[in-house]
């Protein structure tokens, strides 16, 4: 695996924090600042039933169904599929991403969005679950955290002194997730029965940002307590000198400080 990130356990799985403080409109507001929006909205047929395998809130769901997309949700937190039905008369099930309750190729399309790198055993079995409930060429959009250059060459190794200091200071932590490079995910997908079509950069649009926001929220954010964040600012929103890396950095590649990557996948037979 490419990186591990650990973090504290406060009985809060990783994969569950950051859907975990906000309301569901400002979830679904984020979809238009999405760097990869465009290529949902090329890449998943509107005539066929899509299913957004850990959801969390929903948004996508939300989002893509106002826009014509048949897409249901699922995700084994019930309490945040009941947050999104409040917001939201959309259809929604509780279920296991690893154990679909869905017939075998039943789908158009598949969402998988910040969920096959929560597995410690890795994410063939979850690729591989998906790749089950989609009809033979269906369509994949599997996103995951991009272990970039400036995660490669400067943050893994603070996170790393970090990690030894809390274990030092008593303190116990557990796996959150892998971080890949664009390559690591391509194999993945293929290794599950995928051919990848597509890799794109998975970040937001300034002034946000997915990966300096990630790295430190409260160096490169307006994060100033566990939560929350400054007055008149919101989660995401990235602070002047994190803006001047993202540009600088950008006008290099966009991958240089991308939180996420995302491929593009279709079910091989």
């Amino acid at each position: 695996m490419s990186f591990t990130y650990y973090t504290v356990d406060t009985g809060i799985e990783t994969s569950q924090v950051f859907w975990s403080f906000d309301a569901v409109a400002d979830h679904v507001e984020l979809c238009d600042a999405e760097t990869t929006l465009p290529v949902f909205l090329a890449a998943l047929p509107k005539n066929e039933s899509i299913l957004d395998a850990g959801c969390g809130l929903a948004r996508w769901v939300i989002f893509l169904r106002t826009r014509g997309y048949r897409v249901v949700g699922t995700d084994r937190a019930y309490s945040a599929l009941a947050a999104a039905r409040r917001e939201a008369d959309v259809p929604l099930f509780t279920a296991d991403t690893m154990r679909l309750p869905i017939r075998d190729a039943a789908l158009g399309a598949v969402i998988s969005l910040g969920v096959v790198e929560h597995d410690p055993a890795g994410p063939v079995a979850a690729l591989r679950e998906i790749r089950r409930v989609l009809r033979p060429g269906g369509i994949a959009l599997v996103a995951v955290p991009y272990n970039n250059p400036f995660r490669r060459a400067l943050i893994n190794h603070l996170r790393r002194l970090r990690d030894w200091q809390k274990r030092r200071a008593g303190l116990k932590l557990v796996f959150g997730e892998y971080r890949f490079t664009a390559a690591e995910l391509t194999t993945f997908l293929h290794t599950a029965g995928f051919e990848v079509e597509s890799i794109h950069v998975d970040d937001f649009t300034p002034p946000l940002g997915k990966g300096l926001w990630v790295d430190s929220s409260s160096f490169f954010g307006y994060r100033i307590g566990p939560i929350e964040i400054a007055p008149g600012h919101k989660r995401w929103e990235l602070n002047r000198r994190a803006r001047v890396i993202q540009r600088a950095a950008n006008a290099i590649s966009p991958w240089l400080v991308a939180g996420g990557v995302l491929a593009v996948a279709r079910r091989v037979d």
